[in-house]
């Protein structure tokens, strides 16, 4: 059966809208953030880091205080990540609510690479894997975007050394997904329905 134009302009629409309005998944790079919390290391205390940074609304969980280099600046306080007799232990972070965006400077043995895990309650969001390295040296950075939000991420070490890693300028922000302004919403809907009149009408 023939498809109207007026079907056609109907379902192109509702495409289009799709695609920019849809749930989105990515890495992301340092200067992807707009205006996140930042969270350097400078002030914890020895230890544990755990909730020292919970009324910023972020909890570290099997992370402490170390000095470590994940860039190529001086070393500095980081969040460290090392179990020696159980290396596979993972890490993670849980937000007070809702993120969209999380990233950090890392520092890892160049053969132990880094996967990243959002959760959102007990629904895994997504993962992202990054081929990590630094040993204390230089660093990456590992950032990942999910904009249907999530408040865990476990971060995830290869152990082909020892499954360490260091963090450290740690950023995340809830950054809303861009869609389109019901104006320009419109505007598509009426031009693709015009289209579709005008073919009809040149047959």
């Amino acid at each position: 059966m023939k498809n109207s134009p007026f079907k056609t302009a109907c379902a192109v629409m509702l495409a289009a809208l799709a695609c920019t309005g849809g749930a989105q998944a990515a890495t992301i790079g340092a200067g992807g953030f707009t205006a996140p919390t930042l969270i350097d290391f400078e002030s914890a205390t020895a230890g544990a880091i755990g909730s020292q940074y919970s009324a910023q609304g972020i909890t570290f969980v099997n992370f402490n205080r170390d000095v470590y280099a994940t860039s190529p600046a001086p070393a500095s306080w980081v969040a460290l990540k090392f179990f020696e007799n159980a290396p596979s232990i993972n890490g993670e972070v849980l937000f007070s609510s809702a993120v969209t965006r999380f990233g950090f400077d890392a520092s890892t043995n160049p053969e132990d690479d880094t996967t990243l895990l959002a959760y959102l309650g007990n629904t895994l969001v997504g993962s992202a894997f990054f081929d990590t390295f630094g040993d204390g040296e230089d660093g990456s950075f590992i950032g990942i975007e999910f904009f249907t939000g999530f408040d865990r991420v476990v971060v995830q070490v290869g152990t082909a050394v020892n499954g360490a890693i260091a963090i450290d300028n740690v950023r995340f922000e809830n950054a809303a997904a861009q869609v389109p302004e019901p104006a320009t919403a419109g505007l598509m809907a009426i031009s693709l329905l015009a289209l579709a009149a005008a073919r009809r009408r040149k047959r």
